[in-house]
């Protein structure tokens, strides 16, 4: 099985997305990279040409679809799909991964995904469906409203007749999807103030009439004070270290001393078991297990059903508000359990 990469993207650099740690991401997991390159004026290009996996197909953006519900976006993105396609649509088994320049995969996470494209390749399925986490304002919280989708084709068969539409937020064509449980973690909402506004700013020009922006902008607005959110004291991938630390965001956070947790570790995979940042961790059966004094900042109840005191029970929904959004694997569940109590993973030293 072979795996390609493909992305579009214009003066990235001036709006501060993540672009070079997505591409250090996705060169992780694909032989090559098509990117498909918009005419920019800023050091975007400069960036790319460090990577030596990359093919350039430049491009110039068709001004005449701005505020037609962002086709441009879709339409960059078609381009380096064909030319990927071009390149190595022939090829047996060859499967494409798409990212857009502020979703990363983590490289702990790569191993699964090559494993779910492969389970996927055998079993007759043609795209592979990831979930999102999307950081909202800062590095550890995640937007959880019905308007942040959960889930969208990230992967799938090259030799399909798959696209990419709208506004590029999803691809289409597909006929069996498998959901796999690998998250892409969207930074888009995670920078400097004045540059989200900037950025927010051009997508809006893009997606909605001029003589509508005004409407739309001031109703995003509204919208986004009403995000509601998660803590997630997530173990962000090495190579955001740099960014997390500029934006004023710690990346090692301090360890806690001591915490129990009612369930059985053996339902959960070591790779977080073992990340669990705190200096002693106690997995036990029963609530009565724990002292008394560390019951309630200090302790993690795995399944809180409605006997257990509401001194007690979780305020971690069971998934996004999304009505299309699945339930946290049992891994998201208990990372999300701990970060409710402020215990974080612990990140590559």
């Amino acid at each position: 099985m072979k795996c390609y990469g493909f992305t579009f993207m214009r003066n990235v650099e001036q709006f501060d997305y993540p672009f070079v740690e997505m591409l250090t991401s996705l060169s992780g997991l694909v032989d090559k990279i098509y990117l498909a390159l918009g005419d920019s004026t800023d050091g975007t290009e400069d960036e790319i040409r460090k990577f030596n996996n990359i093919e350039i197909i430049r491009t110039v953006w068709d001004e005449k679809l701005i505020g037609d519900g962002g086709k441009i976006f879709s339409e960059q993105a078609n381009i380096a799909l064909d030319a990927l396609r071009k390149a190595h649509g022939h090829e047996q088994d060859a499967w494409a991964i798409f990212l857009h320049c502020d979703e990363i995969i983590h490289p702990k996470e790569y191993d699964e995904l090559k494993e779910n494209i492969e389970y996927a390749k055998d079993n007759n399925y043609d795209a592979v469906k990831l979930r999102f986490l999307h950081f909202w304002k800062d590095h550890y919280h995640i937007a959880i409203c019905k308007r942040w989708h959960p889930a969208e084709i990230r992967a799938f068969k090259l030799n399909t007749d798959i696209y990419c539409y709208g506004d590029a937020q999803g691809f289409r064509g597909a006929t069996k999807e498998f959901c796999s449980d690998v998250s892409i973690l969207h930074y888009g909402h995670v920078r400097d103030p004045k540059q989200h506004d900037a950025k927010q700013r051009e997508i809006l020009r893009r997606i909605r009439p001029a003589e509508k922006f005004k409407k739309y902008y001031n109703r995003e607005k509204k919208i986004f004070a009403k995000t509601k959110t998660l803590p997630i004291l997530i173990d962000h991938p090495h190579f955001m270290k740099d960014r997390i630390e500029r934006l004023r965001d710690h990346f090692f956070l301090p360890p806690s001393e001591i915490i129990y947790i009612v369930g059985s570790g053996s339902a959960y995979k070591d790779s977080i078991k073992n990340k669990i940042n705190a200096k002693e961790i106690h997995w036990v059966k029963s609530i009565k297990d724990v002292p008394f004094r560390f019951r309630n900042k200090n302790m993690i109840i795995i399944n809180d059903h409605r006997l257990i005191k509401l001194r007690y029970r979780s305020h971690v929904p069971s998934q996004m508000h999304s009505p299309q959004a699945l339930a946290w694997n049992p891994e998201m569940m208990l990372l999300l359990k701990l970060s409710e109590k402020g215990i974080s993973l612990k990140p590559k030293k």
